[in-house]
């Protein structure tokens, strides 16, 4: 859809209306709280690594009835939702007798809840069962969460109990098709077990679960302020990891928003900014504990005095500074996941965002190049000349982490310390990681803002660095870039891309006005260069991909493997846009069929080469573009789960250029189907296998330019072995 100048003066009015919504959440000592988080038992029987909630095992906790008149005060009037958590509120012998008096106490009360760790299964199902036929018969609606922190092992080692997964999961089960009591599982995230979260999420996927995914707080009433070693402790790769696993949820598995806005404010303040949600506790939250006890958060606040000998609406007014106090310096750095409604500064934030996606489209290049002439260009160091790279950067795989590499490279050979390098990302996150890790000094602003094309006009040099010119709806960003530049009489140039595949009219319609907007034409492979040769680009030159000369540069040549016994196989899933003459249904039959020939090759190079061991690595970590760590958790349950003559595993932790590299120099063979390790193997002369999912595309140009045919497997000869 192209977007008018009345659509653009629309949206601007509506983002205008924003600024008159009030900006702030005032707190009100007036206001009653809606939602009571009820920590009925402080005792547990788990000793995980979380929490110290056993300390206080031995003091007397309220009875039913003195909950009762606890929640007679006028302070809990206007509670709507409960939820009953604690160590393990089903320890309680009266916990049916507990949820009795919630719902005999309460005249607003709209739903109960339970969080459970389902340690004790038969216990747990009996009287969760018992609360929901009293829930059933008063008419109150209840939910239930289980808590699994990790997939089998995993969970139990954060546990510490055996067969605890097990319990939970058969608990989980029950609750959600026996009951149909509507059933989440939730998991904290420590240092414990951030490697493997994802797979406790692949098992979700595949079993149809519902859960929630938070990172581990200090939180006071769980005593662990001196668990400092294993929350929110992680090392640089952790964080980034975790950047990376909380995308995964937001694009791949959480359905609600206000969940999805959550992660990102989990993901902001991992990458060390500040909390962007708000927090029911503001308002509509407070918390009573086992023995009386009040405070205004969970989190952070300190007990203000007891409901079973004050009035809890007196001691709530009364102390009310204390929770001020707690807005003003705690709120800000606390990660725990509390869902709240929309504040102004995220709506704000809401609305650029769709401003920016509603705008920066193919189809409105030439409107936006014109808009940007009413900018301001950003200022360029005196005695530098500045070089803008845009490309599909902010979803790079390690083979694009190398292109960039290498094409800096270039650049600081062409004008070294006088280089000021711009790099435009999708997601500037990952970017800056990979400039970290290639050591690149640069600054990196995000495609999706106009800061495309404020970046666009106030370069010396503007490139479309790398990767393939193909069926995309981010070609906005080259074409853009290149229209603003071209207005601007600024240099552009098509630096070691491909062309393809391209089957919609409106990409290669793109692609060729991107090629006649650019100065210089280099393109990755001579296939390309005759490609564009006969739509009418004569100026088009062989570059070669720059990831090459990088890595020749960077890494030592080897002709021989320095560790027997060990295949690396750098695998991806397979597609559908290299197979467009097929339906869907066909393509699928045949990715099957690929998928069985890809297992079979690995058994067959392992009898050949005699290796029992093998090792799925990684090209790449990111959900925009598929994370290859998800594809070798199917791959080997689906083909090796009853292996008995090969020691299969996979890498679950980062890929960076410079392990894969080594994996590939430490492995007997390499079977490659990711187009750079293809590209990296034959560079460094090892040992190597190509499985040309690209079906005739960039491999096959790659390996005939090389002259290495010989390397290469055809999809139809595995799909047909």
């Amino acid at each position: 859809m192209i977007v008018t100048r009345t659509d653009l003066t629309k949206t601007f009015r509506e983002f205008e209306a924003i600024s008159r919504v009030s900006k702030t959440q005032k707190l009100s000592a007036t206001s009653k709280p809606k939602v009571l988080n009820l920590n009925i038992i402080d005792t547990c029987n788990s000793r995980c690594t979380m929490c110290n909630i056993w300390k206080n095992e031995n003091e007397v906790e309220i009875t039913p009835e003195g909950l009762g008149k606890l929640l007679a005060d006028p302070l809990y009037s206007e509670l709507a939702h409960v939820g009953v958590t604690g160590g393990e509120p089903t320890l309680r012998e009266d916990i049916i007798e507990v949820y009795e008096q919630l719902i005999l106490s309460l005249p607003a009360l709209k739903g109960l809840s339970i969080i459970t760790n389902a340690i004790e299964e038969n216990t747990v199902k009996q009287r969760i069962s018992q609360i929901n036929e009293l829930c059933l018969h008063h008419g109150v609606p209840f939910s239930a969460m289980v808590s699994i922190d990790g997939y089998k092992k995993t969970h139990d080692r954060i546990r510490g109990i055996k067969n605890n997964f097990e319990s939970a999961y058969n608990v989980y089960t029950y609750l959600n098709e026996e009951l149909k009591v509507p059933t989440t599982f939730g998991c904290t995230i420590s240092k414990k077990n951030v490697w493997e979260v994802d797979d406790l999420l692949y098992f979700a996927q595949k079993n149809n679960m519902r859960g929630r995914f938070r990172v581990a707080e200090f939180i006071n009433r769980l005593y662990n302020e001196d668990r400092d070693n294993v929350i929110r402790n992680f090392t640089e790769d952790e964080t980034y990891h975790l950047v990376l696993f909380f995308e995964k949820l937001k694009q791949n598995y959480e359905n609600s928003n206000s969940v999805k806005r959550t992660y990102t404010s989990i993901q902001n303040m991992l990458l060390g900014g500040e909390r962007l949600i708000g927090c029911p506790y503001h308002n509509d939250g407070i918390v009573v504990g086992s023995k009386g006890q009040i405070n205004y958060c969970a989190p952070k606040s300190n007990d203000i005095g007891n409901g079973q000998h004050e009035s809890s609406l007196a001691l709530y007014r009364k102390k009310f500074h204390q929770k001020e106090a707690i807005v003003q310096k705690d709120c800000k750095n606390c990660i725990h996941d509390y869902h709240a409604p929309i504040t102004y500064n995220e709506k704000k934030r809401e609305l650029n965002d769709f401003l920016n996606l509603r705008t920066l489209r193919t189809e409105n290049a030439d409107l936006l190049a014109l808009y940007s002439n009413s900018m301001s260009a950003i200022p360029i160091p005196s005695g530098k000349k500045r070089v803008f790279i845009v490309g599909w950067y902010g979803t790079e795989t390690v083979g694009d982490k190398a292109i960039l590499g290498g094409i800096v490279q270039a650049y600081e050979t062409a004008y070294g310390s006088t280089l000021d390098l711009v790099i435009g990302s999708l997601y500037p996150f990952v970017t800056q990681k990979t400039c970290k890790e290639l050591n690149i000094n640069a600054t990196v602003v995000s495609t999706k803002t106009y800061d495309l094309l404020r970046y666009a006009k106030s370069a010396d040099e503007v490139v479309m660095g790398g990767g393939p010119l193909m069926d995309l709806n981010e070609l906005y960003v080259p074409l853009i870039a290149f229209k603003v530049a071209k207005i601007n009489n600024i240099k552009t140039v098509i630096q070691g891309c491909g062309l393809g595949p391209l089957h919609k009219d409106r990409f290669k319609r793109a692609v060729k006005n991107l090629l006649e907007l650019a100065t210089v034409i280099n393109l990755r492979d001579s296939a390309s260069v005759k490609q564009a040769s006969t739509m009418g680009f004569s100026n088009a030159s062989l570059s070669g991909d720059f990831a090459r000369p990088y890595i020749k540069q960077n890494f030592i040549e080897q002709n021989s493997a320095q560790s027997a016994n060990v295949i690396r196989c750098f695998l991806r899933e397979w597609t559908y846009e290299y197979s467009r003459h097929l339906s869907i249904e066909e393509f699928q039959t045949e990715k099957k069929k690929l998928e069985a020939g890809i297992a079979q090759l690995i058994r067959e190079k392992a009898e050949q080469t005699g290796c029992s061991n093998i090792r799925l690595e990684h090209m790449h970590n990111f959900v925009v573009g598929n994370d290859d760590r998800d594809f070798s958790r199917y791959f080997i349950e689906t083909y090796f789960s009853n292996e008995q003559d090969l020691n299969i595993s996979f890498n679950p932790k980062l890929a960076t250029v410079e392990n894969i590299v080594s994996a590939m120099q430490n492995a007997t063979h390499n079977i490659c189907m990711r187009f750079h390790s293809v590209l990296f193997a034959q560079t460094l002369k090892l040992p190597f296998t190509a499985i040309d999912y690209t079906r005739g595309g960039k491999i096959q140009f790659y390996l005939e330019d090389c002259n290495q045919m010989d390397s290469m497997i055809p999809p139809l000869q595995l799909i047909k072995s």
